[in-house]
């Protein structure tokens, strides 16, 4: 009963507090069972819930499944959203995108279950202007990412009888952009790039009770906080060959997110069922306040990918995101401290398609490496790091098209301090189409 009391008295409360409520479900001896039998817990990540959702990496299935981040060009088949200045080297109208899956088992030093969360990635159309020189992408894609689901099955007594009571807790949303930018070769060796966008944030928590007894009515509770602002960002790129051997290739990049603002307003509504049906109620009134300002980090990258030849490529790159100047006067951290973040990603690529040569292995594109991320929090003075093995299959058609399949295993989190770690499984495909499905430009 004081387990129920305590939800009860979070759910009478305009704020949301969803990792707190999240961490009591979990860590609660009393649900044990229902955790094991992964009947409490789906959809993304549990550290989603911290502030606006976690980051989500916008690098093509190519780069993905060699534990880069696409800061580099050492491979031009695909330019992929991550450095502008590499759009200018497109030959080809080009459409990409990105799917994954990912499975998540997840324990602390209590309980374990499991969680599913389907990955809607980018969206980016690349125009060759003027081909290998100029080119423009429009592009779609999310910057971070809360999509989280608790449902917990209990009961409890009430004027002597045995209520049961279903709750679900749910937070989506989090911050995208929609980007239009170009990318132009400066000279047979520099390209730079610019990318201009509309950044737009919509963050819905929300928490449903229902009850197998009439004395207790169903109850919806919804908070949505969505807001939008104007943001850019720079690329910088670089091609060398035949600097070691005949036919080498060496490529830089490095690129500069912006810091900016952001106006946010929220909303606060319960709906509630009644014998005439249901009944909406804006509780907005209640909010200590309706609109608050938002500050989002200014965010390099740089990296740098080396080829002996034509047919094997390796890069490494790194990433720095100062979360530590992040600010919102309407979402709070929940308890966890927002940190600068560090990736690094590692890997190699090998191409025996570009050497004529028979059999069915030669076909194919394959990519192996790794990655670390520091994280962009610290709970209980722990940081939530990530560690990546990657590994994926490129398959090719006769024209520029191409899929791209990853696999990765990655370890987040940690059980110290009863928080939870992650052991995560990732499928990830990638389709770049061009010249067959799009039209092929004027020769210029």
């Amino acid at each position: 009963m004081r387990t129920i009391s305590c939800i009860f008295s979070f759910v009478a409360s305009y704020k949301t507090p969803l990792p707190g409520l999240l961490l009591l479900f979990i860590s609660s001896p009393l649900i044990k069972a229902q955790v094991q039998s992964s009947n409490l817990y789906s959809s993304g990540s549990i550290y989603s819930a911290y502030g606006i959702g976690y980051p989500v990496e916008i690098e093509t299935g190519s780069a993905k499944s060699h534990g880069t981040f696409g800061i580099t060009s050492v491979n031009q088949e695909v330019s992929g959203l991550t450095n502008p200045a590499f759009w200018s080297q497109t030959y080809y109208t080009q459409g990409a995108s990105g799917l994954g899956l990912q499975n998540i088992q997840l324990k602390n030093t209590r309980t374990t279950g499991v969680s599913t969360l389907f990955d809607k990635g980018y969206l980016q159309l690349l125009l060759p202007f003027k081909s290998s020189e100029l080119g423009v992408s429009i592009g779609l894609y999310p910057v971070t990412r809360s999509n989280l689901k608790l449902i917990n099955n209990k009961e409890f007594l009430s004027y002597g009888d045995t209520v049961g009571y279903s709750s679900e807790l749910q937070q989506i949303g989090g911050l995208n952009k929609f980007e239009v930018g170009f990318g132009w070769k400066v000279n047979d060796q520099i390209s730079i790039g610019y990318a201009p966008s509309v950044a737009f944030f919509s963050l819905q928590t929300s928490e449903e009770f229902s009850f197998s007894s009439s004395l207790y009515s169903q109850q919806i509770q919804k908070l949505t906080i969505s807001g939008a602002a104007f943001s850019q960002r720079l690329g910088l790129g670089g091609s060398f060959r035949n600097i070691f051997r005949i036919q080498d290739k060496i490529s830089v990049g490095a690129t500069v997110n912006i810091p900016f603002n952001m106006t946010l307003r929220q909303n606060y509504t319960t709906e509630k069922e009644i014998e005439s049906g249901s009944k909406t109620v804006d509780l907005s009134n209640i909010l200590t306040s309706k609109k608050g300002k938002m500050e989002l980090p200014l965010e390099y990258a740089a990296g740098i990918g080396y080829a002996p030849h034509n047919r094997f490529n390796i890069s490494i790159e790194g990433q720095f995101q100062r979360w530590s100047d992040y600010t919102n006067d309407l979402v709070g951290n929940d308890g966890a401290i927002m940190a600068d973040r560090m990736r690094l990603g590692f890997g190699a690529q090998f191409h025996p398609y570009k050497k004529a040569q028979n059999g069915v292995f030669s076909s194919f594109k394959y990519s192996a490496g790794l990655s670390y991320d520091s994280g962009h929090i610290t709970v209980e003075k722990e940081e939530i790091r990530t560690l990546w093995l990657h590994t994926g299959l490129g398959i090719l058609s006769r024209s520029p098209s191409s899929i791209d399949l990853s696999l990765r295993y990655g370890f987040r989190g940690t059980t110290d301090g009863n928080l939870i770690k992650e052991n995560i499984w990732a499928i990830g495909l990638a389709v770049n189409l061009s010249e067959i499905m799009f039209l092929r430009p004027k020769l210029q």
